[in-house]
């Protein structure tokens, strides 16, 4: 091991830091190495579809839309559209303790997740069942309670910068074990800050868009044109977005790569049984 190798790996011992990311920060040894592009929009991908499983994706989307267009259907005293929320949410919760099983950093949200898809469909539903009445359609209820969602998130995010605490930032420092140095260092700070703004902006982007594309499309056409059009905007943004944090990261010296950072992360996931 080389004397300029030595320092990181004491103080990411003391840091509490993974061998794998150690492993990392010594190959850096702040070279100012930059990761293959390929590799880049390969991570990318992985982020739009999931690391392990692109059904947890797409399922919800094909069951609401299997059952919502069975017009003939009934289960019990449920009709075609309550089924389809009901399908949807199910394997959305399933997606949600999958994830956790798998190791992802979702402990804490779950119960979050999971009372927020449940909530959703309660809503839904009752007023479906006329329980509740916002002047509005089921459809346009369910819908909007997520597009309502995305929108708080943004703006969420956009005041965690207003208020000098980036949200990113405090993921990084949360979910990323690097060495306090590299976390604190000024470069990495404004990093983080910015991908925050990234958030913010496809955040209330996406929204907005959601918004305009269910007044002027049917429920069908609604679903499927997101389903695209949301995976090529959030794949073009993620790819551009770790580009710049990777040309960020490498002129910090003791900060890995991108690819180093997401390879030792899921290395220590556990494999999926589901």
């Amino acid at each position: 091991m080389s004397e300029r190798a030595e320092p990181a790996r004491a103080e990411t011992a003391e840091a509490g830091t993974s061998p794998e990311v150690t492993g990392a920060v010594e190959a850096a040894g702040g070279e100012g190495a930059v990761t293959d592009p390929r590799d880049l929009a390969r991570t990318s991908r992985q982020a739009v579809w999931g690391w392990r499983s692109n059904l947890d994706q797409l399922m919800p989307v094909v069951l609401f839309l299997l059952f919502f267009n069975l017009d003939a259907l009934r289960l019990a005293w449920l009709n075609n559209i309550e089924i389809a929320i009901f399908a949807a949410t199910a394997w959305s919760v399933k997606a949600a303790f999958s994830r956790r099983r798998r190791g992802l950093p979702i402990g804490a949200w779950l119960p979050v997740i999971t009372g927020y898809l449940l909530v959703r469909a309660a809503i839904a539903i009752s007023v479906e069942r006329d329980l509740i009445d916002f002047g509005v359609s089921t459809e346009a209820v369910y819908f909007g309670i997520g597009i309502g969602t995305k929108m708080l998130v943004g703006v969420a995010a956009a005041v965690t910068i207003l208020i000098g605490k980036p949200f990113m930032l405090w993921a990084a420092r949360r979910f990323v074990p690097l060495p306090e140095a590299v976390h604190r260092d000024p470069r990495f700070v404004s990093t983080m800050r910015n991908v925050t703004w990234v958030v913010t902006f496809y955040e209330v982007g996406s929204a907005v868009w959601d918004v305009w594309l269910y007044n002027n499309a049917g429920v069908n056409l609604f679903l499927v044109t997101r389903q695209f059009v949301n995976f090529f905007a959030a794949f073009v943004l993620i790819f551009a977005t770790l580009v710049y944090v990777d040309r960020r990261f490498s002129k910090i010296d003791g900060c890995p790569s991108l690819v180093d950072l997401v390879s030792g992360a899921t290395r220590r996931a556990p494999a999926s049984d589901s």
